[in-house]
This record gives structure tokens, sequence and C-alpha cells, in this order.
């Protein structure tokens, strides 16, 4: 069979198929080929008269015989290969079917890459909510530290006053770690899901204003050296 028979073959299957998910009662589709005419010139234009020529030639005249004829199959292989040997058939069936297969499997992977990417998201969204509540915690924290700090200028403080502001610097520099390890975290997952789901190219431009940041930070400290009197240059 030639490949031209053969891509024929494969439209009447896929053109059953179709009519079969839009009719379910043949007493009540029409007799006619308006469903088919729609299927064909929407997926097949450049076949579309000659596959309703070949199926009006051969006394197919309706949708409802395509999707209700029993073995309507067995018709387009008479339709499409005529006297030629069935065992072509079988292999026509079998190429059909892998194709069947590797359409269900190309499902598959779509379906898990999209299940990895929202899986991905909620991780992500999940560190950014934590970040979101390490500094809105930050914000009392530093408020009731300038509060007590107020005191301590004016010798106001009472003892057990000053006892929690000792503590509150802890809880400072613990806060500022956790903002350090969930942004961590965050750019971790960031790069992650850059590289998997087809942020590559943003994800170069990124890491090059990472080390951008670098430097940023390094001049801010020998900067801060300078206006200290000490020397900038012992910062590497």
């Amino acid at each position: 069979m030639g490949s031209e028979q053969f891509d024929v073959f494969i439209i009447l299957l896929k053109l059953k198929s179709y009519l079969v998910s839009l009719m379910d009662d043949p007493t009540n589709a029409s007799e006619n080929f308006e469903y088919t005419e729609e299927f064909l010139l929407r997926k097949y234009p450049e076949h579309k008269d000659e596959i309703i020529e070949l199926l009006t030639s051969n006394n197919i005249t309706c949708d409802t015989q395509i999707a209700f004829t029993e073995n309507i199959q067995q018709k387009f292989r008479e339709i499409v290969l005529g006297s030629e040997p069935s065992e072509k058939l079988s292999n026509i069936l079998d190429k059909y079917q892998i194709m069947s297969i590797k359409e269900s499997l190309n499902d598959k992977t779509l379906d898990d890459l999209k299940l990895s990417r929202e899986q991905k998201l909620r991780e992500i969204i999940s560190v950014l909510l934590q970040l979101a509540r390490v500094w809105s915690q930050r914000s009392a924290i530093e408020n009731t530290i300038e509060d007590f700090s107020i005191l301590d200028e004016e010798d106001l403080i009472r003892p057990e006053e000053l006892d929690n502001l000792y503590k509150l610097d802890h809880v400072t520099s613990d806060s500022f770690a956790a903002i350090s390890k969930l942004t961590n975290i965050y750019l971790e997952q960031l790069i992650e899901y850059y590289f998997k789901f087809g942020g590559d190219v943003s994800l170069v431009q990124f890491i090059s204003i990472l080390d951008e940041f670098k430097h940023v930070v390094l001049k801010k400290y020998k900067n801060l050296f300078k206006e200290h009197g000490l020397d900038p240059e012992i910062i590497k």
C-alpha cells in the first residue's frame, strides 16, 4: 500500500472516532455528511472533496453510516485496499495502534510535566509565604527594639525590660538568619523551575545579575570601611 492510501485509511479511522464521539443515537442523526464535512474541512481540507467522493462512490452517504455501521473498518479496508493482500491491512492497523500508543504516552508525559510544574509552583509559593511571615515578624521585633532603645537612652529602661532587649537582639539575629535561609531556598527553587520549565534563557540572565549583587555588596563593605578609617582592602 502506498503512503497516500495509508493516509486515507488513517483519516477514515479518525473520522469514525470523531463521529462516534458526537453522535449517541443513530435515530436522531441527520442523513447527510454534516459532521464529516466539518471534520474534514477543519483537519484535512486538502483531502475533503477526495474523501467525500470516495465515500459516496462506495455507497456511504451520511454520518450515521460511518458512526454506526458494524465493521465499518472492514468497509474502509475495501475502499482503500481493494483487492490487495489482507496482510498489508494488518500491518497498517499495527502501525496505527503504535501511533495511538505513542499519542497516549505523549499525553501521559504532558500530564506528568503539568503535575510536576504545579507541585514546584506550590513549593515556591510556600517558601514565599514563609518568607513573608518572617518579614512580618521582623516588623514587630524592630518596633519593640526601637521602643526599648529609646527608654535605654533616656535611662528609663527597667532591668526586666533590658533583659528583654538583650533577648530581642538574639531574636533579631535568628530572624536575619531565617530570612537568609529562606531566600536561599527560594533562589534554589527558582533556578530549578527556570531550568526545567522553559526559563533557561532567563536563568542565564538571572545568574549574571547574582554576580553583580556580589560586587555591589563588596563595594558597600569597602565604602563602610573607608568611612570608619579602616583599610577597605582587607575585604576580599
